[in-house]
């Protein structure tokens, strides 16, 4: 069920009133995204309602460089709105689109451990997300192929590696509000806090105008690299 305060905050009259007298911290970020994704040519969906899913990898809140570095919630997760015209960040969380160190030493397959590739992807529906340690919550699941490198080397390191196209269960979760990634991930998009998921992101996900018309509908979703904003 949608939440009252993300029913009320979508309201066209509520979105004029933030936008004019409380603006976003981060609206210089959220121009920086939707700049990057111009560049790309990638779709950005600018309608009422609709939400744009982006990943940013080796970014801070601000999307500053951060390190990149495996194991930590060095990415972000965030969810771009268009309020009278401009872009603004409607959500904005710690996560990773890396796995965690256990998936890199001692990988589920021969062939290592999955990092997907900067790019995007329609290829996501609100299904259950069943982990592989038997964790079960909302989320996003994977319905579609998307690219990946594959660890061989178990380095934390794919540069150089072929790139790869499938479908392998890489979903959308949280992190279960782990420290760090550790076996939060596998080759998942997974965002630290898992209130963060469950009471924040998948509600205004679902609150897309898309998804209430058709619940099947298959989400795009962004991965952008932070040397390119």
């Amino acid at each position: 069920m949608q939440l009252i305060s993300t029913f009320i905050e979508l309201q066209p009259i509520v979105q004029s009133i933030q936008t004019k007298v409380n603006p976003q911290p981060t609206s210089n970020l959220a121009s920086r995204v939707y700049q990057a994704m111009q560049r790309k040519g990638y779709q950005i969906s600018q309608n009422p309602g609709e939400v744009n899913i982006i990943y940013i990898r080796g970014a801070d809140q601000f999307g500053r460089p951060n390190g990149n570095r495996i194991n930590e919630w060095s990415d972000r997760r965030i969810i771009l709105q268009f309020r009278l015209g401009r872009p603004v960040i409607a959500g904005n969380w710690a996560a990773t689109v890396k796995p965690g160190l256990p998936a890199i030493r001692n990988p589920l397959g021969k062939a290592g451990a999955a990092f997907i590739e900067p790019g995007q992807y329609q290829a996501w529906q609100v299904g259950m997300h069943h982990g592989i340690f038997g964790r079960v919550e909302s989320g996003l699941v994977q319905v579609a192929p998307v690219k990946f490198r594959r660890d061989v080397n178990r380095s934390g390191d794919v540069n150089g590696e072929p790139i790869q196209s499938g479908r392998i269960g890489l979903n959308q979760h949280s992190g279960s509000n782990q420290k760090y990634v550790d076996k939060a991930s596998y080759a998942c998009l997974a965002a630290q806090s898992e209130n963060g998921h469950l009471d924040e992101f998948m509600p205004r996900v679902k609150s897309d105008r898309r998804y209430r018309q058709n619940p099947n509908h298959i989400f795009t979703t962004t991965i952008l690299d932070v040397s390119g904003l």
